[in-house]
């Protein structure tokens, strides 16, 4: 695999970043959610996620996009490769990014979320390096308007920039 572009994500971007999302989240953690909960994970809904989203976003490419991480405060918000890229290193190229951006902005230690459950995530987290601190109950993004409040077991990872 050649070296990978990864720079700010631009308005261009937006509709390749809804696609790689609205699938990488279905095939991590759909099941691992209530039900009701996927009536507000539709192209449209992760549009919608994406234009209220207070993180930054970059992408990586080669030439076409084949992931992208978000980032704000200390967090690592998102983080999503696409199906065909992973084991190509774009996940750890997209990660070891992040941290140094947050870095050099400053960070000491950094965190991440991950549903409980998606294993892939977590060896990768644990396997980079980052820390399970501890298990919340977290609520789940749903439409404006909704009162419904959805919660799933979420784990809080850390590492030490």
């Amino acid at each position: 695999m050649n070296v990978l572009d990864i720079r700010p994500a631009r308005a261009s971007d937006h509709i390749d970043i809804i696609r790689l999302w609205h699938e990488g989240w279905h095939d991590a953690q759909a099941n691992l959610v209530p039900a009701e909960i996927l009536a507000f994970r539709t192209p449209n809904h992760f549009a919608v996620w994406l234009k209220l989203a207070p993180d930054v976003f970059y992408v990586a490419t080669n030439p076409d996009l084949l992931g992208f991480v978000s980032v704000k405060g200390a967090e690592i918000v998102k983080l999503y490769v696409a199906k065909h890229a992973r084991g190509t290193g774009a996940a750890q190229d997209l990660l070891s990014f992040s941290e140094r951006l947050l870095r050099e902005n400053g960070v000491k230690e950094a965190e991440l979320f991950c549903t409980a459950g998606n294993l892939r995530a977590e060896k990768f987290y644990l396997r980079e390096n980052w820390l399970l601190s501890r298990t919340i109950d977290d609520a789940l993004w749903v439409a404006e308007g909704v009162n419904e409040k959805v919660e799933v077991p979420t784990h809080r990872f850390c590492k030490t920039l």
